[in-house]
């Protein structure tokens, strides 16, 4: 008989065959030994179990094996039927090994128990059976003292960088197209099957304009969930780094996640860690984007809800989990994923404060990046008061090992070099107070920060699970340092962070760039007091969900940084004109950080001075609250401005206070109202 349709199919089946060599090599030598009878093979749907199965049955049959390869698609989901079909296939007569495969082994799972206890054992003595399914083995299985000695799982990854290449080429996919397809698929089988077709017929990919192929692969991942708010579960998993159970609950609304979280832990394409549950990437991508086209309503809503839950964490007195909280709000930021790479906790990599005997560590790994010059700046500034230094530990070693280190330098406690030799003449200051001279000054209480050394043994700056905790850091100093206002970070190589930089805010500072031992680094930074951290964060939130944040009106006023006497000045003007809004549309404070963070950066004008005199009246109530001196503070500021008497001296007569202790009262308790803004709008 001439060739089959099968038989054409087939042939390329083995031509498009890529990658598994490890695998297949793994399934040759089980099938030589005579130790195993039982080989699990788990994966996610289309990771290409049944493409291996395939593969292997075809080389045992090779090599002399008697092979009988079964679907459980076509095999009633009974004991009865499932025993007929095994007792048949090792029935046979022929020479050679039994080798049974079965696949799509998940949809016999009721069944599982009734296989192992009664059916298996009924097979050959060398039969060896080969199970492809999308879940590793049941624990009946892994702990049952015998059949433990015969059980080897499998668990098939998806395709490395190299074999997804290799598929693609196959596949007639031009090279120029391999890296996009790469990324989005992770090397997922399927969805470079999909990909590559969509590629030979419409010459580029765009996963957000592809919602047929991110179809099949959302309708790959949910095929069996078993209600709507299942579905959600995944769907809110796909978000956020790790989910735990009291995350997932907020995410999808629900009292008690227990039923959710244990069936989420249950699919193939879930794993454990020690911070909770997380997707594999692809699922987490495909879900992600479905949702994002499907209800984009719903993706800003479970955003929305992760960030209130990750922001209400941050005042952990834990600095590592504080670091975990802050990872995982920066990762609902896509496109910083890339620039994250969260260190496994079972790598035992954390940050901390550095200790007097981690200096000679730190110095030579400044030297072994920056050169020596660098190396006698970072020993000059590991005792000076002013840097603030925390390392990387590699708490997987022992004793354990300085990875990693990150030096804050508090700019503005650093003395004039011509009045104090105890800090070091830096270029990196230097760079950075003519900087300073190009901005608003900086005024006392503020506080400046140069993030002067920031680095990892094996990775210097580039991105890395060190580094990632290192950003970590940064940002929560940049959100919780009581009066920053201005922070500044060189790079050495800019070019792999300008992306990063660009999405955070932090922009090109170039009079601080400088140059020690011929290697320049060139400095972003941000100032604080122009964008706030709350608008910060409420920038990045917009950006999170694919909408950039509208740019200030036309009408809008730009911040404004009044030194401390000019700070005062307005804030007595703002007094005696507080009945007055027509007047205080004018007032300086209007434009200052204090009342921008009290309405937000787009606020109206008259939302502005309704602010404004809110915040007057609530510091005269609070001093009003305090001891009997500050309670006779508060009954002179409240008859000249808040419930104004005609004159000065009218108030003073109400009072019965001679005009002159009025007068000399009405000073200090106007000092106490601009030392109370004056501390908000220091931040402090």
């Amino acid at each position: 008989m001439g060739q089959t349709m099968a038989d054409r199919v087939e042939s390329a089946r083995r031509r498009r065959f890529v990658g598994r060599e490890g695998e297949l090599t793994r399934l040759e030598g089980l099938l030589r030994s005579p130790d195993p009878g039982i080989v699990f093979v788990s994966g996610p749907s289309g990771v290409g179990k049944s493409t291996l199965l395939r593969r292997f049955a075809e080389r045992a049959t090779e090599s002399g094996a008697r092979v009988t390869l079964l679907d459980a698609r076509d095999v009633p989901p009974t004991a009865e039927a499932v025993a007929l079909r095994l007792g048949g296939a090792a029935a046979g007569t022929s020479a050679g090994r039994p080798v049974i495969i079965v696949d799509t082994y998940e949809l016999l799972a009721e069944v599982d128990p009734v296989l192992r206890e009664q059916i298996a054992p009924t097979l050959p003595a060398d039969a060896l059976l080969v199970i492809g399914g999308q879940h590793p083995p049941a624990a009946g299985w892994r702990t049952d003292p015998g059949w433990s000695e015969l059980l080897v799982s499998l668990r098939l990854p998806n395709l490395s960088e190299a074999d997804s290449a290799a598929y693609l080429a196959a596949r007639d996919v031009p090279a120029a197209a391999h890296p996009a397809a790469i990324e989005f698929t992770h090397g997922h089988p399927l969805a470079l099957a999909l990909v590559a077709e969509v590629l030979r017929e419409r010459g580029s990919f765009v996963p957000d304009r592809s919602a047929d192929v991110i179809g099949v692969l959302v309708g790959s991942l949910v095929r069996h969930t078993p209600s709507p708010t299942h579905r959600r579960a995944l769907e809110a998993a796909a978000q956020v780094r790790f989910v735990t159970e009291p995350l997932l609950a907020a995410l999808i609304e629900v009292p008690d996640a227990a039923e959710h979280f244990d069936w989420l832990r249950a699919q193939p394409f879930v794993e454990s860690g020690p911070s909770g549950l997380y997707l594999h990437d692809l699922a987490r991508t495909v879900l992600s984007t479905d949702l994002r086209w499907r209800h984009p309503e719903l993706s800003v809503r479970m955003h929305a809800r992760a960030r209130e839950y990750y922001l209400a964490r941050l005042d952990s007195p834990d600095p590592m989990t504080q670091a975990g909280v802050l990872l995982d709000l920066m990762y609902l930021h896509t496109d910083l994923r890339r620039f994250l790479q969260p260190p496994d906790q079972a790598a035992g990599l954390r940050l901390d404060r550095a200790r007097p005997d981690d200096g000679a560590a730190v110095v030579e790994l400044v030297g072994r990046h920056e050169g020596a010059v660098s190396a006698e700046l970072a020993r000059a500034w590991w005792t000076h008061p002013a840097a603030a230094w925390s390392v990387v530990r590699d708490g997987g070693a022992d004793p354990p090992t300085v990875v990693g280190a990150v030096c804050l330098l508090a700019v503005d406690r650093v003395p004039d070099p011509a009045g104090d030799d105890t800090a070091p003449a830096d270029p990196a200051v230097d760079a950075a107070r003519r900087q300073l001279r190009t901005m608003p000054p900086v005024r006392p209480g503020e506080r400046v920060t140069l993030v002067r050394f920031w680095l990892t043994r094996d990775d210097d700056q580039s991105v890395s699970p060190g580094q990632a905790l290192i950003t970590a850091h940064l940002a929560r100093h940049y959100l919780s340092t009581p009066g920053l206002a201005v922070s500044m970070i060189p790079f050495r190589q800019p070019e792999q962070w300008a992306d990063a930089c660009a999405y955070t805010d932090q922009v090109r500072l170039p009079a601080a760039d400088f140059v020690v031992d011929a290697t320049a680094s060139i400095v972003y930074g941000h100032d604080w007091r122009l964008q706030p951290p709350p608008v910060w964060i409420a920038a990045l939130s917009a950006r999170e969900v694919g909408s950039p944040p509208a740019e200030l009106p036309a009408t809008g006023v730009p911040l404004l940084v009044l030194d401390e006497a000019e700070f005062a000045t307005a804030v007595k003007r703002a007094l005696r004109e507080l009945t007055r809004p027509d007047r205080l549309r004018d007032n300086p404070l209007l434009r200052c950080r204090v009342i921008g963070a009290a309405t937000g950066e787009h606020a109206s004008a008259a939302d502005r001075v309704a602010a404004l005199q809110a915040m007057l009246r609530d510091t005269v109530r609070a001093l009003g609250a305090g001891p009997p001196a500050d309670q006779r503070l508060a009954r002179v500021l409240h008859r000249a401005y808040v419930s104004p008497a005609p004159t000065l001296e009218r108030a003073a007569e109400v009072l019965d206070l001679p005009s002159s202790t009025f007068r000399r009262l009405l000073g200090t308790a106007q000092g106490r109202v601009v030392d109370a803004l004056w501390a908000r709008e220091l931040g402090t």
